[in-house]
């Protein structure tokens, strides 16, 4: 019952985005991110439904193929997925942001801080640098088919930095700048959308390495 609660849950929020995007004309880039933040701040409210990561599995796998319904489906993409399909690059990115949250949830939900950290770095940090990237972004470089910018990685950066000073257990400086330093390496070395699981596998990596919060 969690489960197709949590489903229904998560096609409402994308599909409401889609819709709210087509409605009021959002650029494709914000409408994209805007449904990146809303997702990822829904995910952090699993670990209080499921106790095991078999159920989240599951989940996942319905969640993937309602996005590849609104990928290939040209009705359901035309009405409800204008949040994910109206950027011109390739992407892959809401499948590798599946794939993060899930792997994510195996690996720490018994430990909500560290969750919690990699989650929201996920949904904020990855936001933040792409909107400061588009408006600021001067000094560019690209990985794969992806475009990116410095100054996007630096507010990628502020916004890790700015989450694991609040972990319970990161005590100490170098800890936050671990955490900060490998979320922000797999957010800018990874392309075509796959830095959507990369950034919460680093970011519990450099807890389990360098804090009191383990995964």
């Amino acid at each position: 019952m969690n489960a197709a609660f949590a489903a229904l849950a998560l096609a409402l929020l994308v599909g409401g985005i889609g819709l709210l995007a087509r409605r009021f004309a959002w650029e494709p880039e914000t409408a994209r991110k805007v449904s990146h933040v809303v997702v990822g701040l829904a995910c952090l409210a699993l670990p209080l439904f499921f106790t095991t990561g078999a159920p989240v599995l599951g989940l996942a796998v319905v969640a993937c193929a309602g996005l590849l319904a609104l990928r290939v489906v040209p009705a359901l993409r035309a009405r409800f997925g204008c949040a994910l399909h109206g950027v011109a690059r390739r992407s892959l990115g809401e499948f590798a942001f599946v794939g993060g949250v899930a792997l994510a949830f195996a690996l720490a939900h018994d430990n909500f801080a560290a969750y919690a950290a990699a989650i929201l770095t996920l949904a904020l940090g990855d936001a933040a640098a792409a909107l400061v990237g588009r408006r600021f972004g001067r000094h560019q470089y690209a990985v794969a088919h992806a475009h990116k910018s410095f100054e996007g990685s630096a507010a990628f950066f502020a916004v890790a930095v700015l989450v694991g000073a609040l972990i319970p257990g990161a005590m100490n400086v170098a800890a936050v700048a671990a955490f900060a330093l490998l979320t922000t390496l797999a957010e800018a070395l990874s392309g075509d959308g796959f830095d959507n699981a990369a950034i919460p596998l680093a970011g519990l990596l450099a807890l389990r390495l360098f804090s009191g919060v383990s995964s």
